[in-house]
Formats: C-alpha cells, structure tokens, sequence
C-alpha cells in the first residue's frame, strides 16, 4: 500500500499520519466501551450483535497500525485524553439501567464515530487510504443504525422524548468531544512534522 499512499507528490504525509492517529484513537476510545456495554446487557442477541461490531473495531485498529506503520508513524495505544475516559464513563453510566439505558449511552458513543468517520471518508485521500477509510465509515454507519434501530424496538425510537434526549445529548457529547480531539490531532501534526524534519 506504500506506493499508493506515498506516490502522488501533493500529498501531506504528516497530515495524513495525524488524521489515521486519530481515526486508531477514536478506536481506542471505542473499544472498552464495547466490552462494558456486552458485559452489561441481558439479552444475548444483543450481546451477540455487539460482539460482531467489537470484531470490526478490533480490524479498524488493525489496519489503522498497520498503515500508520507502513507510513512510518508510531501508532497511538491509548484513547483521546480526556474523551476517550469520558465515552468510557456515559457508557458505564447506562448499566445500572439495563439494556434500553445501556444501548441509550452507546448510541451517545456511536453517534461520534459514525460522524468523524464520514468526514475523513470526505478528504481526498490517496485510493487505497480513501477506500480503507471508507470501508470504515461504512461499518460506523451500520453500527448506528442498528443501535437507533435496537432503541426503537426497545420503546426510546427518535419519536420519543427519550429517544430526541438520547439524540441530543450525542450530538452535544460527540460535538464537545471533536472540538478537544481536534486540538489533540493538530498537536500531534505538529509533532509528525517537527519529528520528519528532525
């Protein structure tokens, strides 16, 4: 993929490297929320479909790595500082109040993936980065849909006031959460860049 990513001549490698640390953060962040949010919930479809999405969260890390790698980066371990906590804590907030309050705190997580992945899908990446970062979105899409679907046939569908809370609130949390992970990924830019030169 080396030769894809590296050989059109306007391409910023160091903002390209910034952006996939973010998209393997927000993974990062991703991950504990998915096993609390399985160990929480009762009914074992849900579990079960939960568990197939933790796969494809697992396979987004591994790509992002590996591509980072391949770039020559250094592939971040641990979440967005502070988000990644904070996602962490509103799912682990929803356990107390079973499975509708569970998958309730999930789609407030969710709804963040799903968005920052459909922007990067937008950038004018190198084919090979594009069709990885859109594969991504795509499953960030499914994920959503099937978790807003689960709501309403759990009675918190959009149409309903706690259905329109739990959307507003992952609007509000998503939106805190790109402002602070945005200064973190111009940062770490910053950083990718001074680190080439070096």
């Amino acid at each position: 993929m080396t030769d894809t990513v590296t050989s059109p001549k306007d391409v910023d490698l160091s903002a390209l490297q910034a952006d996939l640390a973010d998209l393997l953060q927000l993974e990062n962040d991703a991950l504990p929320m998915y096993t609390v949010a399985i160990s929480g919930l009762r009914d074992p479809a849900l579990k079960g479909r939960l568990r197939a999405y933790r796969e494809d969260h697992e396979r987004h890390a591994r790509d992002l790595t590996a591509l980072i790698r391949e770039l020559g980066g250094v592939p971040p371990v641990m979440p967005h500082l502070p988000t990644g906590m904070l996602k962490l804590g509103v799912q682990m907030a929803g356990l107390p109040g079973g499975d509708r309050a569970i998958l309730m705190s999930f789609v407030s997580n969710e709804w963040q993936s799903r968005e920052k992945y459909a922007r990067y899908a937008a950038n004018p990446y190198p084919p090979a980065v594009a069709a990885l970062i859109g594969s991504h979105a795509a499953d960030e899409a499914v994920h959503y849909a099937w978790a807003t679907d689960a709501l309403r046939d759990l009675g918190c569908g959009e149409e309903t006031l706690a259905g329109q809370a739990t959307q507003a609130f992952a609007r509000m949390h998503g939106s805190i959460a790109d402002v602070v992970e945005g200064i973190g990924r111009a940062s770490n830019e910053v950083m990718i860049r001074m680190t080439r030169r070096g």
